[in-house]
C-alpha cells in the first residue's frame, strides 16, 4: 500500500511574528488529524475535509469561526472540495449560521455520487445563500448562533474597518474608492501612513502595526490508493457586499484535483488563496493544474502560471496589485513519488505537511523581503 500525504496552508499575505507559531500549530493539528485517517485507508476527500475543519475551528483563521464580517456585520462563509477520482465538486457560498462550511460542501459533493434526484433532477454542485443554509439544515447540519462564530479578534477588526469606512465617507472618499485603493497593497508592498481598509482578507500588518485576519485556508491530499483531493474554505473579504461569493465556491478557481488517467502521468491537486475576484477571473486553480500536469518541474511550472495566467493575465489588465498563493500536490503512481509545492507573490505563506510513514509533521513560513516582493516559493519531494 502506498503512503498517504496531506498538506495544508493558512493563507498568503503577511503573517506577523507574534502569531506565526499559532498558525504553524494550526497547520500541524490539521495534518495530525488527517494522517491517522489516511493510515486507516480513508479516501483523500475525507482527509482534506477533516483537515480543513481543524483550520475552520481555529479562531485565528478567516474561515468558519472568526471569519470576516460583511458590510452589514454578518458572517457569510464559503467552501469547496474536489474529488480527483470521480471529478465531482461540491461547494457552498454566502452560507451563514453553520460552523463548518467545508462539511456542507463535502455533503454536496457526496450527494452527486448518488446520481439523479427524484424526478430525474440533476444534483447541484454549488449552493449559495439561504438555499445553502436550508439545504444544510435539511441534511442534518446544526444551526449555530452567529455570536458563536464571532471572536474578539474578528469583532475588533470589523469595528476598526467600519470606522475607516465611515471616516472615508466623511472626507468625501467613496467606499468603493477606499476599498479599491487598498486591494492587495496592504498585504504585498511597503506602505506609508494611509488608513486603508483590509479588503483582501489576508493576514497583514497595517500602517499601525496591527495584525489583521487572513484569507482562504486549504488542503491537498493523496491517499494510500493514489486518489487526490483538494479543499478550500474562507470567510471572504472584510466588509464585503452581503451575498458576495469568492473563489472557494467557484469551480476551477479555488481548488482543483484530478487523478491521472495514464499510468506514467501525475495526479495533481491544487488549492488557491488570494483576492477572490482575481482568482475567479483567471480560473487560477485550474490553470495551476494544467501547467503542473504538462510540465515536469513543479517550481518552474507554478512560476510560469503565476506570471502568464495571473500577473500578466489580460483579464486583470486594469488591476495594479495582484496577490495570490497556491499549494499543490503532484503524485506519480508508478514511482510513488509525491511533490508538494507552494508559491506566492506576497510577503509570507504558512504551510504544513505530513506523510503516513513519518511521525513528524513539518510546518514552515515561506517568506520573502518586503523590499523585493516577487513570485516566490519552494517545495519538497516525498518518496512513498
Amino acid at each position: 500500500m502506498m503512503s498517504g500525504i496531506i498538506a495544508v496552508h493558512v493563507g498568503a499575505g503577511y503573517h506577523g511574528a507574534a502569531l506565526r507559531t499559532s498558525f504553524k500549530e494550526a497547520c500541524e493539528q490539521a495534518c495530525q488529524t488527517a494522517i491517522p485517517m489516511l493510515r486507516s485507508g480513508c479516501h483523500a476527500v475525507d482527509a482534506v475535509t477533516e483537515a480543513v475543519v481543524v483550520l475552520e475551528n481555529c479562531p485565528l483563521t478567516n474561515a468558519g469561526i472568526g471569519s470576516n464580517r460583511t458590510l452589514t456585520g454578518d458572517i457569510e462563509c464559503e467552501a469547496g472540495v474536489m474529488d480527483g477520482d470521480s471529478m465531482n465538486y461540491g461547494a457552498v457560498g454566502a452560507l451563514h449560521n453553520i460552523k463548518n462550511p467545508i462539511k456542507v460542501a463535502r455533503a454536496v459533493l457526496e450527494e452527486q455520487r448518488q446520481g439523479f434526484l427524484t424526478g430525474g433532477r440533476i444534483p447541484p454542485c454549488a449552493i449559495v445563500g439561504e438555499g445553502a443554509l436550508n439545504w444544510a439544515l435539511d441534511h442534518g447540519f446544526t444551526w449555530v448562533d452567529e455570536s458563536d462564530l464571532i471572536t474578539d479578534m474578528s469583532e475588533k477588526n470589523y469595528k476598526t474597518n467600519l470606522d475607516l469606512l465611515v471616516e472615508g465617507e466623511s472626507t468625501s472618499t467613496s467606499a468603493a474608492q477606499a476599498i479599491y485603493s487598498s486591494s492587495g497593497m496592504v498585504c504585498s508592498y511597503p506602505f506609508g501612513n494611509e488608513k486603508l481598509l483590509d479588503t483582501v482578507g489576508a493576514v497583514c500588518v497595517d500602517s499601525f502595526g496591527n495584525d489583521k485576519l487572513l484569507d482562504t485556508v486549504g488542503a491537498v491530499c493523496v491517499d494510500s490508493f493514489g486518489n487526490v483531493a483538494s479543499a478550500v474554505s474562507s470567510g471572504g473579504l472584510i466588509m464585503k457586499q452581503p451575498g458576495r461569493i469568492g473563489q472557494s465556491s467557484i469551480y476551477g478557481s479555488g481548488c482543483w484535483a484530478e487523478n491521472s488517467s495514464e499510468y506514467c502521468k501525475p495526479s495533481v491537486a491544487c488549492t488557491a488563496t488570494g483576492a477572490g475576484e482575481y482568482l475567479i477571473k483567471t480560473l487560477f486553480a485550474r490553470e495551476c493544474y494544467n501547467k503542473l500536469h504538462e510540465k515536469y518541474d513543479c517550481a518552474s511550472a507554478l512560476q510560469d502560471v503565476f506570471r502568464e495566467k495571473f500577473v500578466n493575465s489580460p483579464f486583470l489588465r486594469d488591476v495594479k496589485f495582484k496577490i495570490a498563493g497556491v499549494l499543490s500536490l503532484k503524485h506519480y503512481k508508478h514511482t510513488n513519488l509525491c511533490e508538494i509545492d507552494w508559491t506566492h507573490n506576497t510577503k509570507t505563506m504558512i504551510v504544513g505537511y505530513g506523510c503516513t510513514k513519518d511521525r513528524k509533521i513539518a510546518t514552515l513560513v515561506s517568506e520573502q523581503p518586503f523590499e523585493n516582493v516577487n513570485i516566490h516559493g519552494s517545495g519538497v519531494t516525498i518518496a512513498g
